[in-house]
């Protein structure tokens, strides 16, 4: 007759293999070797501590301000979705001015304006964004 293996499951006892049976020991022996290594360390868990500590307020990280930077990304998506409306001309001397950092005189000298006429475009550029802003938002 061979040998029967049981585990108990809630209070329930239920007949299994012996394969089965060995997994099962290996990995709750596992489970109780950790649990005596993290008390030796004098570990403290989260799960351990009582309603009376008062730890989600000092979990918080004070530090960031999501509200911010979740009001930020939507700046900035709201003004990428605007300069994608602007003709090309107009997206170029955007995007050199802020992306290249490339200075008036040498975005004027490149398109043979003057300096001052480029500023005047730019603005105009720039009320032109101020107003897809507002529809945007």
């Amino acid at each position: 007759m061979s040998k029967k293996y049981y585990i108990f499951i809630g209070n329930e006892k239920i007949e299994v293999d012996q394969k089965i049976y060995q997994n099962y020991w290996q990995i709750t022996n596992r489970e109780k070797y950790l649990e005596r290594l993290d008390r030796k360390s004098k570990l403290l868990f989260f799960s351990d501590l009582s309603s009376e500590y008062p730890c989600e307020e000092s979990l918080a990280d004070e530090t960031v301000n999501v509200e911010k930077i979740v009001e930020t990304k939507m700046m900035l998506e709201a003004v990428r979705e605007a300069i994608s409306e602007l003709n090309d001309e107009e997206r170029e001397i955007i995007f050199r001015l802020f992306y290249n950092e490339e200075s008036l005189r040498s975005i004027a000298k490149d398109k043979e304006i003057s300096a001052p006429a480029l500023l005047k475009r730019r603005n105009k550029i720039f009320e032109k964004l101020k107003k897809l802003l507002k529809d945007i938002i």
